[in-house]
């Protein structure tokens, strides 16, 4: 299985991976999964969500899941926790950036054999 479809199948069974339904556990497994590929999985995603989120020439030190929960949260959001209506559009916002930056970079979707 290579990663766009690990991502897509989150999506739609995400119980086989992750043990909850929490925002904070989603960014944690893909988290694991970027070091597991020595930071391939990921890399360029941070600025890849940025420029979605904010255009082009927005620049944030802010990890990428910061700039996801604050886009559906706000400041008022306290580290990753958010209610569970905006978790729910969080973890949604997550796994569209996901599944379109690992479509248009086929390198960071690839699973070296």
């Amino acid at each position: 299985m290579d990663h766009l479809e690990l991502a897509r199948r989150l999506r739609v069974t995400p119980r086989m991976f992750l043990p909850d339904d929490r925002f904070a556990t989603l960014v944690a497994f893909l988290e694991g999964g970027n070091q597991l590929t020595n930071g391939d999985l990921l890399r360029g995603f941070n600025e890849w969500v940025q420029e979605r989120l904010h255009g082009p020439d927005y620049q944030s030190s802010l990890h990428w899941s910061a700039e996801i929960a604050e886009s559906v949260a706000g400041r008022a959001r306290k580290g990753l926790s958010m209610p569970e209506a905006q978790e729910e559009q969080a973890k949604e916002l997550l796994l569209d950036a996901l599944d379109g930056f690992l479509a248009a970079n086929p390198r960071s979707a690839a699973v070296d054999d």
